[in-house]
């Protein structure tokens, strides 16, 4: 099994769990987009990774945005399924380019320009997140960027509730600081345009920014 992982994901993604429902954005992430625009060009034969990729909205974004290999990894075998076939069904021209791996995360190898993490860490249970640190760290490049959506930020939940289970900037910078990755860039306060909006949301959780890089 899945260290940190819980099945209520497979069980939803199992009763078939339609586009825009519940955690499911139905699109791109707004935060990822907002992310990219402001990106340095993407280099020739560079690759990127998207843990816990669901549908593989944000795989094919980043795909679109340059990236010539996108891997996204999924667990759950419904979820990997969903992914293709919502590549398969987009049409995209740079569909090719998105590799849908289903496995886990703690063993899955490679060394990524790019890592975007998004409603990953939040899915995990608190007791592996030195090890998600650690992970991250281990995938990237030495001038790679792991790129985190906090989310979600609620000051009103108490930090055991979940999944999903609140997140914040402080907690990420405890938690990757150690495994040897610093923040180059945050954003706390993103304009409502780029605010991660799962389509069954309708709390008060706000979404932050930040990118790491190795050192510091």
């Amino acid at each position: 099994p899945h260290a940190g992982a819980s099945d209520h994901w497979e069980r939803l993604w199992a009763s078939g769990l339609a586009k825009g429902d519940k955690f499911d954005v139905g699109g791109p992430s707004a935060t990822l987009l907002g992310a990219l625009r402001r990106l340095d060009p993407v280099s020739e034969g560079a690759t990127a990774l998207v843990p816990g990729a669901g549908r593989a909205y944000d795989a094919l974004a980043l795909a679109a945005s340059g990236f010539a290999r996108v891997v996204a990894l999924e667990l759950s075998p419904s979820a990997c399924d969903a992914a293709k076939r919502e590549i398969e069904a987009s049409g995209h021209p740079r569909a090719a380019s998105v590799e849908v791996c289903c496995g886990d995360f703690f063993r899955h190898t490679g060394a990524y320009d790019l890592v975007w993490d998004c409603t990953f860490l939040c899915a995990l249970d608190p007791s592996v997140r030195e090890r998600w640190a650690a992970a991250h760290r281990s995938l990237l490049k030495p001038q790679g960027r792991l790129l985190t959506a906090i989310f979600p930020i609620d000051a009103s939940r108490p930090d055991g509730s979940g999944p999903p289970y609140p997140l914040s900037l402080d907690l990420l910078r405890r938690l990757l600081q150690p495994a040897g990755l610093h923040a180059v860039e945050v954003r706390e306060t993103l304009p409502a345009s780029e605010q991660h909006r799962p389509g069954g949301f309708s709390g008060e959780a706000e979404t932050a920014l930040a990118v790491w890089a190795i050192g510091g």
